[in-house]
């Protein structure tokens, strides 16, 4: 898909955001990596003025979510929503663009940032509305998750109209029993969605192609989850597995680029936001 085509997608059916009209605009029609870096280096720097000097942890909380006396997240604001369109339309470009070009550019750090905030903020909301039964349920689950060794990937179907579809493929980090990183939060997250409805998941344990791949299967709901016979896992590799679905690993992953850290965007010793910016250098 070309670089262009990449962004209309993303944009079709939403509403329009300062952010992401500016990067297509500087996009204009042209498909190279080049012309998508110049408009991300645009995007940052116009970020960085409307933050106007924004960088405590608490102050961009209250800055991209609505907030209680406590500093506690009610829920997202028009800025944390207009920063996800951009994401919208700038992710396909990510891959193409060198990490050197990216590693100070602000607005990729706090994408990530303020997805993780909003998926720990919902996470907890969803946990408050499950039983103690389900719960438990998902503590059992996720400890089956962490007793697999090796490489793990999570494929989480949904029902349609012809049956379970691949809804979301992500990468199951922060099951082994170690680390907590946020994308174990994300990944609960996306599986409390389906104990307060309803889902199949598919675990993939093992690197393709190296060693035989272990495959396990699940079936959850508001009754909890059971594990799926070996011929239900066949018939889905079958059918559901083999079908392509380029937006599964959009949806299966925090957004914004985990691999930018930008101390201070702003030059200390100006005043005025603007060519000065760290982050736009």
């Amino acid at each position: 898909m070309a670089f262009v085509e990449k962004a209309i997608f993303f944009t079709e059916g939403r509403g329009s955001m300062y952010l992401s009209e500016l990067f297509l605009q500087v996009l204009e029609e042209k498909s190279d990596a080049n012309a998508a870096q110049k408009a991300l280096e645009v995007c940052n720097k116009e970020f960085c003025r409307q933050m106007n000097g924004v960088v405590d942890e608490k102050d961009c909380i209250t800055y991209f979510f609505y907030t209680d006396e406590n500093n506690d997240i009610i829920k997202p604001n028009d800025r944390y929503q207009e920063l996800m369109d951009f994401w919208d339309v700038y992710q396909g470009f990510d891959d193409e663009i060198p990490h050197e070009a990216k590693k100070n550019m602000w607005i990729l750090q706090m994408i990530y940032e303020a997805d993780i905030n909003r998926v720990s903020w919902e996470k907890e909301k969803r946990k408050q509305q499950l039983s103690l039964w389900q719960l438990n349920s998902l503590h059992m689950l996720s400890q089956e998750f962490e007793e697999k060794i090796g490489k793990k990937e999570l494929v989480i179907l949904r029902r349609g109209r012809k049956g379970f579809h691949v809804w979301e493929r992500m990468e199951l980090q922060g099951f082994d029993g170690e680390s907590s990183v946020p994308e174990r939060d994300f990944i609960e997250n996306e599986l409390i969605k389906l104990y307060q409805s309803e889902g199949m998941i598919i675990l993939i344990v093992g690197r393709k192609g190296l060693t035989p791949q272990r495959i396990y299967g699940y079936y959850l709901s508001d009754h909890g989850y059971k594990r799926l016979e070996e011929k239900e896992i066949n018939g889905l590799q079958e059918t559901a597995l083999q079908e392509e679905c380029p937006m599964a690993m959009y949806r299966g992953r925090l957004r914004g680029n985990s691999g930018i850290y930008v101390a201070n965007p702003y030059s200390e010793d100006k005043t005025e936001f603007g060519d000065n910016l760290k982050c736009c250098i």
